[in-house]
């Protein structure tokens, strides 16, 4: 956060830096344009090396422009750009939301490998929505401004809470490559795992350079993977020569239809691409609606609260999901969370090193040269940096044969002889082309697949899912659909001249004869679902695993002998406890976005915004088995607000029974272990009426007392035979679900 004397920049007052790359910091900001009114905004503030660049500044100045004249749904408005001595900046839109590229690291750590198909069609096509609108844009005389982004990549993708997507960094590419000492005409800078060929080249951009860059990105959605990995230099040799795998070949489930949109926004030849961001959008959009007509924004919404509900409940917004989409989320889970590499060296403070994907400047004239002679002359360099793959299930993996027969069609003469003979064939192929053009494709799939088709009568050799080519166009087919035990399906399909139709049939089972004289059969009534047992309320080590129940191992602090008193939430109170041992004295504060636990010292500490405060003692018999005599002498809290203090006699200990806690015994005292705590997915933990779900529970340590474990960061002890797990609770309702405690040892004792 900004010291109060950088607080105020120009008209805007700084809140928070949320962000750092290599270019700019980001803050949270706020814009007062009248007494009362005040407006959230995003501050860029353009890093010293780079304002300082004329080049850059001149580019910036002239993007910036540009930019603050696109307004749509799907891209981050600009409202405002300069500088304020000499400080120059960008004043943006506010997304209420996280990164595309958080949101996948989110879903690895869940044990998400893989984006639904679904999600990765919606949050691409309204990618390209902004992207067409920004490629189509005109000045003031009807001239084409030819913005192209540049720089298409998760990092640049804004997802909200409520399931809008937002482009951000839209045109400030360019402006980038102008940077200090990189402003040769040759010069390209951005993320080279995102380029597309003619970027790699240096050759001249145009839309369908982001056109290829959304198809990355779709196909990282759908595979957890970049179709480009290696070094600079290996990837842009890759990106060049079009060598990347199939997405089916990484992940078995991509539709094919879907894998057909990829691959062609991700053609070598920008003229086999889609022409336009629109184009893709729209075939993207007939795959939701043939394949996924169910889908709405709202699923999107659902799947941020659900990756990210840690952050959504500490901000006070409780978040409720519908059980049939838990259940859907179920199934999304493919495999162990996977964690993040971590960097090799420490960030500056607010620098995300996983937000990035490696970049290089890139001299045009060295990597023309570079691709021209081969990998094989050209020399190691074990420090260029590179894309690392996401460790995936062998099951997910490419064998060895596709490898294989992937090299084989990449042999450079062999693409060389089919480059001739098709030029040899160009008056050939022109007189079939208008032919070819005015035939339709049907596409058939069926649920259950392995149906029989027969179109106009003609019964067709393969089975579901099948494709039947040369349909003349401007004409409609009577096309039938059989399974044996399923009603015949039947139905008109029109087909246009040049259309690749896609026809999903879902057949109805074939009714049972009726029964000429039922026999009434004796009503058994079904089993009543039992509930799951209870946690245990004692555990011992190696057990890596348990549960906190919230109906059961909880502590009402207003019944078991805690201190309780009022506060008023407007007032600033100095707490301190008088002095002697602190071993075993805790706090609970409540207001009005939930309730919060820690330990208690006898320094003065400041409580504000509460409604109630709670002083408690856990003594030594409960926390170690052992009473210590200290424990039995009087202590004083004083509680003072407006300088007027007030001593109370502070409670010498707590009742916590053994069956409202969990005891974790047979731990090693000079082992070192890691204590996680997880939020369980079908059944989170929740003890106030609002249903904000449980974000801290209480850890007694017999040396250091109450320690406080936070939901997801973990907690290391030591020095300790046996651990205590509760919470802490002020009513006595809206007490369900529950926590997931996880242990490991990340130290083993000395032999001895």
């Amino acid at each position: 956060m900004p010291s109060s004397s950088d607080t105020q920049f120009g008209k805007y007052e700084l809140i928070e830096r949320i962000a750092a790359g290599g270019m700019a910091e980001i803050f949270r900001a706020r814009y007062s344009p009248a007494p009362g009114v005040v407006k959230p905004v995003v501050i860029k503030k353009i890093l010293p090396h780079y304002a300082a660049n004329r080049g850059f500044i001149a580019m910036f100045t002239n993007e910036a422009r540009i930019v603050m004249g696109l307004s749509h749904g799907n891209i981050a408005q600009v409202f405002d750009f300069g500088d304020v001595d000499g400080d120059w900046y960008l004043a943006m839109e506010l997304v209420d939301g996280q990164p595309l590229s958080k949101v996948v690291k989110r879903m690895r750590a869940m044990g998400i490998l893989t984006i639904p198909s679904e999600i990765a069609a919606y949050v691409t096509a309204e990618m390209l929505r902004g992207l067409h609108y920004a490629h189509t844009r005109l000045d003031e005389k009807s001239r084409p401004l030819q913005i192209v982004h540049r720089d298409v990549s998760p990092q640049n993708v804004l997802v909200s809470y409520e399931g809008q997507i937002k482009l951000v960094d839209f045109g400030i590419a360019r402006a980038r490559n102008a940077s200090r000492d990189d402003t040769t005409s040759n010069a390209v800078k951005g993320k080279y795992a995102y380029f597309a060929p003619e970027q790699a080249r240096g050759k001249d951009l145009d839309a369908r350079t982001d056109v290829f860059a959304s198809g990355i990105v779709l196909y990282e959605l759908l595979t957890g993977q970049l179709p480009f990995q290696g070094r600079m230099m290996e990837v842009l040799t890759k990106i060049v020569r079009g060598q990347f795998a199939r997405p089916s070949e990484l992940n078995p489930a991509v539709p094919k239809a879907l894998e057909a949109i990829v691959l062609k926004a991700m053609a070598l030849e920008a003229s086999e691409r889609y022409q336009t961001a629109e184009a893709f959008q729209q075939d993207l959009t007939r795959y939701l609606a043939v394949h996924h007509p169910d889908f709405t924004p709202t699923d999107l919404s659902h799947f941020l609260e659900l990756l990210f509900e840690p952050e959504l409940v500490k901000s006070g917004r409780p978040v409720q999901l519908p059980r049939e989409f838990i259940e859907k989320a179920q199934r999304w889970r493919r495999g162990a969370p996977v964690p993040e590499p971590e960097p090799e060296a420490r960030p500056p403070p607010g620098e995300d090193p996983e937000e990035e994907i490696p970049t290089e400047m890139v001299d045009v004239e060295s990597v023309r040269s570079e691709l021209q002679s081969g990998p094989e002359h050209r020399a190691a360099d074990d420090e260029e940096p590179l894309t690392r793959p996401l460790r995936v299930p062998a099951s997910m993996r490419p064998s060895e044969a596709a490898r294989a027969s992937r090299k084989v069609t990449q042999v450079p003469w062999v693409r060389a002889l089919a480059l001739g003979v098709a030029a040899a064939l160009v008056g050939f192929a022109a007189v079939f082309l208008m032919v070819r053009l005015s035939r339709g494709t049907l596409e058939v799939t069926s649920t259950p697949p392995g149906a029989l088709v027969r179109v106009n009568g003609r019964t067709i050799e393969d089975r579901t899912p099948v494709e039947v080519r040369g349909l003349t166009g401007g004409r409609s087919y009577r096309v039938e659909v059989y399974v044996e035990g399923f009603e015949l399906w039947m139905n008109e399909v029109p087909i246009k001249r040049g259309q690749h139709l896609v026809v999903d049939a879902t057949l109805e089972p074939t009714p049972p004869p009726p029964v000429a004289d039922p026999i009434e059969a004796p009503r058994i009534e079904a089993p009543k679902p039992q509930p799951p047992p209870p946690p245990p309320d004692a555990v011992q080590w190696p057990l890596t695993t348990f549960e906190l129940d919230a109906s059961r191992h909880r502590v009402d602090l207003s019944k078991a002998g805690a201190l309780k008193l009022p506060l008023d939430e407007k007032q600033t109170y100095r707490v301190t406890l008088s002095k002697g041992p602190t071993l075993g004295w805790g706090y609970y504060v409540v207001n009005a976005a939930g309730a919060a636990p820690g330990a208690l010292p006898t320094t003065p500490q400041q409580i504000k915004g509460a409604s109630r405060l709670f002083v408690f003692h856990l003594p030594s018999s409960v926390l170690a088995g052992v009473a210590k005599a200290e424990e039995t002498k009087a202590r004083t809290l004083s509680v003072e607000a407006k300088g007027r203090p007030k001593s109370y006699k502070a409670p010498l200990s707590l009742a916590v029974p053994p069956e409202s806690r969990v005891t974790l015994t047979g731990l090693d005292p000079k082992a070192t272990y890691e204590v996680t705590v997880r939020q369980s997915v079908t059944a989170p933990a929740r003890l106030r009426a609002s249903g904000a779900i449980v974000t801290r529970c209480v850890v007694g340590h017999p040396t250091q007392g109450v320690l406080v474990a936070e939901v997801g960061k973990p907690l290391l002890v030591k020095d300790a035979a046996q651990l205590l797990f509760t919470l802490l609770d002020d009513a006595n309702d809206d007490q369900e679900g529950r926590l997931i405690i996880e242990v490991k040892q990340v130290k083993k004792s000395p032999r001895r």
